[in-house]
């Protein structure tokens, strides 16, 4: 149990930071600035921002899968599937909680169906636009594993 927290904690540093921030940023804008409200195509931007966000946290942990997982030819291939297919997971997951936020609370954060579906749609565009650009930049497809171990603090000794 204590090897999955270590890898849940690496994988939140390295990664989980991106998500989180959009989700803040979120955040800050509906409930702080009533951004929404005032500029509703606002929605547009962050739905495919959250896209790219959560690709990259799932590109990230697909890289961190050890090297001899699979054959090295068809990892880019598998990290593209699984990635675009964890991207739209979560797009439906964040249209769920919006579904049930507005029903709990009467957010209103949902407009009808063409708004959900332009939402999803959006965020997995983002998912395709993050993984263009991590083939272009060549790191689709590698890998980085973990570091498990705890460096000694600096002070220490």
């Amino acid at each position: 149990m204590r090897v999955i927290a270590t890898v849940a904690v690496g994988l939140i540093r390295r990664a989980g930071w991106a998500p989180v921030a959009v989700v803040l940023f979120h955040a800050f804008l509906s409930r702080g600035l009533d951004g929404y409200t005032r500029v509703p195509p606002l929605d547009i931007p962050m739905h495919l921002l959250g896209g790219v966000a959560i690709a990259y946290f799932f590109s990230s942990c697909f890289a961190a899968l050890p090297e001899g997982l699979m054959a090295k030819e068809f990892r880019w291939i598998a990290e593209i599937l699984c990635v675009v297919s964890l991207t739209a997971t979560a797009a439906v997951f964040w249209e769920f909680a919006e579904f049930t936020s507005d029903r709990l609370f009467g957010t209103g954060a949902q407009k009808g169906l063409e708004d959900t579906l332009l939402d999803m749609a959006l965020g997995v565009l983002g998912g395709v636009l993050y993984l263009v650009f991590a083939r272009r930049r060549g790191s689709l497809g590698g890998v980085r594993p973990l570091e498990l171990t705890r460096r000694p603090h600096p002070q220490a000794g």
